[in-house]
């Protein structure tokens, strides 16, 4: 995974997650990888493309909310697809809970973050705390 920062776009997956979204991509889509990974029991690994993708979804969802945080080069494309498709509004629950799950044990992006330098990895926190206060 190729990192540039610690927030939600600031990584290849959730980047090119969220370009392939905007070029066609459905609301089922979000749905179904939002219902996936919130679904996971915390027995089950949840890979780091995975969870990145997750709370890129998360971060649609919002926007659709009209809590979403100013777009930047990583994110326009998917703020754009949500200004096309704010039904997405609706899967405010089970994004909080894709978000939970991604921060849980069992998964390869907390690990990530927990083997990054201290300050990062409270970035990190610091960002989903804030993604998860925004879903309601």
């Amino acid at each position: 995974m190729g990192t540039w920062d610690a927030s939600v776009f600031g990584n290849d997956d959730a980047a090119d997650w969220v370009g392939d979204l905007a070029d066609g991509g459905t609301t089922d889509q979000v749905e179904d990888l939002l219902r996936e990974v919130a679904g996971l029991s915390l027995d089950d690994y949840l890979e780091a493309g995975q969870g990145a993708e997750a709370l890129a979804a998360a971060e649609l969802v919002a926007v659709a909310l009209g809590r979403g945080l100013p777009p930047n080069p990583y994110s326009e494309s998917g703020v754009a697809w949500v200004a096309q498709h704010p039904e997405v509004a609706k899967l405010q629950s089970v994004a909080k809970a894709a978000v939970e799950r991604v921060r849980a044990d069992e998964s390869e992006l907390l690990e990530l973050w927990q083997e990054a330098d201290p300050s990062a990895y409270d970035a990190w926190q610091a960002a989903l705390v804030d993604l998860s206060a925004r879903l309601g």
